[in-house]
Parts: C-alpha cells; structure tokens; sequence
C-alpha cells in the first residue's frame, strides 16, 4: 500500500510539473509581450485597432492612391467622351458693324453731288450651324440685316433695309458619309472609358489581392512572434529548473550555461522576430491609409481572422482555365483595344476615298425704306425733256408724249425694319442653289499609309494577345499547384506539430525523471518551436496561395462579395 500511494504521488507530481511550468511560461510570455511592445518604434501599445480581412480590403479600396489614380482615370476618360460628344453641340455665330464710307466720285451716274458720296451702314449677321450625327450631314442657317443710308441720288428708298435668311445641307456621298473624325473620335473615346473601367477594376483585383496578402504576412508575423517569445519561455524555464538542480546538488553546472546560451539564442531570433511583425504592420498600413493619417499609423494592427483550409478552392484545371479567359481584365483590355483598332481601320480606309458632297442651300430676301422726297437727276432732266416736246407736239398738232421712266416704289417696300422682316417671310423672292463639290487628292499617301499603320497594329495586337493567353495559362497553372503543395504542406506541419509536442512532453517527463539530458530537453523545445512556426507559415502560405489563385482566376471581387460601382 506505501509503495503504491508513493507511485501515485510521484505521478501527480510529474503530472503537475506542466502544470507548473506552463504558469511560470504564460508569465514569461506576458512580460516577454510587454517588453517587444514597448520596442515599436512610432506605435502606441495603448492604441490597437482590431481589424477584419473585410475591412482592410475595404478601406485599401477607398484610401489606396492607386486606387484614387484609376478612378480618376475614369473621370479624365468620361469628360473626354463628353468633350467629343460636343462636336454636335449647335454654334451660333454673331456680329455687328458699323460702316461709315466716303469716297470721291467723278461721275454724275455715281450719285453724288460735289465730287463725293457718303454712305453709312450698320450691318447685323447670325449664322446657326450644327453638325448632324447621322451620315456625316451638316446644316446652317444664317440671317442677315443691313440698315443703309445714302447720299446717293439714284436711290429710291433711303434709309434702307434689307433683310435674308438662307439655309444650307451639305451632305458627304462618299467620304465622311459613315464615319468621319467626329464620329471616330466619339467612337474612340466610348471605347477608352470602357478600357478604363476594365483597368480600374484589374487594379482593383491587384490591390485586393496586395491587401490580403499583406493581411496574412501581419498574420503570420504576430503568431511567429508570439511563438518564438514561448520558446523563450520555456527556455527560462529550463534554465530556472536547471539553476535549482545546481543548487540541490544533482546537476552539473554546464548544464545551466548551455540552457542559458539556449535563452539568449532564442531571444536574438524573438528581438528580430519583431521588426518582421513592424514591417508587414507597416505594409498593410501603407495600404489602406491615406497620407498623414497619424491615427491609424500610430495604432496596433490586431488582425482578428486566422489563416485556414479551404477545400473549395481547388478545381479542375479545364474550369480554371475558362474562367481565366473569361473573367481576366487583360483579355477583355485586347478585347477592346482590337475594337479601337477597328475604328482606326475603318475611319483610315474611309479617308482613302474620294470626298464628294451634295450642297443644297435656300434662301429668302426681304427689302423696305423710306421713300426718296427728292428726284434724281436723270429722272428731273427727263421729265423737262418730255415736258417740252408735249409742248412743241402741242404746236404742231401732235399726241403728247408718255415720260419714258416710272419712278414710284411699290408701296410694299415703303417702310421700315417691321416691313423688311415682312417682306422676308412673306417668300416672294426665294433662292435656291444645288451643287456638288468634289476634292479628289491625287496619290493620298498620308491616309493610306495610315491605314497600312493601323492594319500593322492590329496584327501585332493579336500576336500581344496570344502572348498574354499563355502567361495567364501559367500564372493558373501554377496558382493551382500552388494551392494543393500548400494543402499538403499543411497536413505534413499538421503532423509534425502533433509530434513535436508528444516529443517534447515525453522528453521533459523523462528529464525530470533523470532518465534524459538537458540538451535533449532543449532540441526538443527547438524542433516543437520550428514545428510550430511551420505549421502557421504553411497555414499561411495555403491561404495567400488561394488569394493567387482567386487573382490568376479574376475571381477576387466575388470572392469576396465586392461590387465595384458602375458608371452613371
């Protein structure tokens, strides 16, 4: 009965030295904690700012400069659009001039009196014109007003006005009938906003893809930390151990050097241990703050998602590779830059024909003024003329002769602007002009040459293309075999850990049995710790590679439930 109550005592014994010791560690682990806090250079351990993989991607996405860069590319590639659009926007054009005129003359039939004539007249123009976007066509309407006054003695109205409003069509036949530049620059720049948005959201995926993988290297960063600051633990803990079986007599006092060798050792890779957790806090950082935000920059990063396996992530590599193909921003960008080229194409064979363009034009006049009191020269030398012959046929026996010139005004031209503007619209006196107008360059070298350009483009599209096909082929392939060696990985750190533990408990049981070494005690503290550190980093690595994966696929945004907004 004694020998067995000894043996269970001696067991509750053994069984409480873990116990004890793993105390003694979370106290060592906690001032350890303390001390690699207070060494971080510009953060304050009072400040911690717990953060989700959801949140991180979202303030990249709202804060990143790149980001910002692309969205006002966007902007840029929409105010072009409508910069271009404008080219149908309707023009008027106006003036107004005064003119006052004297010049000699030296002939009574010039209409002045004393050697000169003096005219004074004020002028008014408003053309209207706008181009059409159906076949290149092109319309005009102009109206113009003219208030005249004269010194000339031939005029029968004085001031005068005159009023005319014309239309025109010019209608390309030939070239500039389906496109023209307008029209191709319009066409363009629809097609730009639409590659833009195509590279706002590739940049996107990347920044995404650059935020989660900075997410889990912080991840990793702090767990290794955490558990290089354990191994320290256990290494003083060894060393106190060792330092009372000194004392007692029962070991030697090499022992407690080599344990305390072990303890700086292990603390030399925990002090670097924490620049790598400052390094890839500030990388995530970089990420998603903007600059001068001291608020985020001065906090703790806690990250609250923890790396794990995710057996959905693989699929056949046929699937893969016809998501790749279709989902990529890089083949929809060929896509579209193969569309701009057919513009190019298609605008550059048009210019390679002949111009001929169909030009109907009509128009209206009106005409009114003030009637002349006076009459002139010709018309009073005449009436004497006529006068006295009356008289000598009077004499002779004769019918009186009829004067020869009729100098009254239709009484619809007698008044003022009111009258003119009347007689315009009233469409007595019309005009009308057809014609063709034909520009036929001989040679037209510099458009056929463009055209041989833009067709040269295009061929060396396709083989840009082809290229692109085959490095997202690989970045999949690779992506997908990335996936699995990490799951494997995974399973094999999995193991290891679970071995390492059973290794190491085994062997300080045995130790404390003085049944081991205490070199033995600390190679397996040393194998349990890279078990560990292997287990996360595999961890890790598993989930950045399913990120690759997501990126090689342009399965990012679904992925992880994000809509990027569209264009209004």
């Amino acid at each position: 009965m004694k020998r067995s109550g000894l043996l269970n005592l001696m067991a509750v014994a053994i069984l409480m030295v873990p116990t004890t010791q793993a105390l003694a560690q979370t106290a060592a682990t906690k001032t350890l904690a303390q001390a690699a806090a207070e060494q971080r250079i510009g953060v304050q351990t009072s400040k911690r700012v717990t953060l989700t993989m959801s949140e991180a991607v979202a303030l990249a996405l709202g804060n990143n400069r790149d980001i910002e860069v692309e969205r006002i590319n966007v902007q840029l590639n929409e105010f072009d659009l409508r910069a271009s659009q404008g080219v149908y926007d309707p023009v008027l054009n106006t003036s107004l001039f005064y003119h006052r005129r004297t010049q000699p003359v030296a002939s009574l039939l010039a209409g002045g009196e004393n050697g000169k004539l003096q005219t004074t007249e004020l002028n008014g123009m408003a053309t209207l014109s706008k181009r059409l976007p159906w076949q290149g066509a092109s319309v005009s309407a102009t109206f113009e007003q003219n208030r005249a006054t004269s010194q000339n003695l031939f005029y029968s109205l004085n001031p005068q006005f005159t009023t005319s409003l014309s239309f025109e069509l010019t209608q390309p036949l030939w070239r500039n009938r389906k496109i023209d530049s307008a029209r191709r620059e319009i066409r363009l720049n629809k097609k730009r906003l639409d590659l833009s948005d195509s590279e706002f959201r590739r940049r996107a995926i990347e920044i995404i893809a650059q935020t989660q993988r900075a997410y889990w290297d912080l991840v990793f960063a702090q767990r290794d930390e955490e558990i290089k600051r354990e191994s320290v633990g256990l290494a003083r803990t060894q060393l106190e151990h060792n330092q009372r079986l000194v004392e007692q007599g029962t070991m030697a006092p090499v022992d407690v050097v080599s344990a305390r060798v072990e303890v700086e050792r292990r603390t030399d890779e925990a002090e670097a241990a924490i620049e790598a957790v400052q390094r890839a806090e500030n990388a995530l950082k970089a990420l998603m703050t903007q600059p001068g935000d001291t608020e985020m920059w001065n906090a703790v990063i806690t990250p609250v998602e923890q790396p794990q396996l995710d057996s959905s992530a693989l699929m056949p590599l046929g699937d893969a590779m016809r998501l790749a193909f279709l989902h990529r921003p890089e083949m929809e960008q060929y896509r579209l830059r193969g569309e701009l080229n057919q513009i190019d194409v298609e605008y550059f064979r048009n210019q390679t024909k002949p111009q001929v363009d169909l030009i109907a034009g009509y128009g209206t006049t009106g005409l009114a003024g003030s009637e002349r009191t006076t009459t002139n020269p010709i018309v009073a030398s005449n009436d004497l003329l006529v006068a006295r012959v009356n008289q000598l046929s009077q004499l002779a026996g004769l019918p009186a002769v009829a004067t020869g010139f009729n100098n009254s005004v239709p009484s619809r031209l007698v008044g003022g602007y009111g009258q003119s503007l009347g007689n315009l619209f009233r469409n007595e006196n019309r005009e009308w002009r057809f014609g063709v107008n034909i520009n036929l360059p001989l040679g037209n070298r510099t458009a056929q040459a463009k055209l041989g350009h833009a067709l040269a483009e295009g061929k060396q599209l396709d083989a840009q293309r082809q290229r692109t096909e085959q490095m997202i082929e690989v970045e999949v392939r690779n992506a997908l075999q990335a996936v699995e060696t990490a799951r494997r990985r995974v399973e094999a750190a999995k193991n290891s850990r679970v071995n390492a533990e059973l290794q190491y408990t085994s062997e300080q049981r045995r130790f404390d049995g003085g049944l081991s070494t205490n070199f033995l005690v600390l190679d397996r503290q040393n194998a349990l710790s890279s078990a560990r550190g292997r287990e996360v980093k595999a961890l890790t690595d598993y989930t950045k590679a399913v990120t690759e994966l997501q990126r090689a696929l342009s399965t990012t945004l679904t992925s992880n439930n994000i809509a990027l907004a569209s264009r209004q």
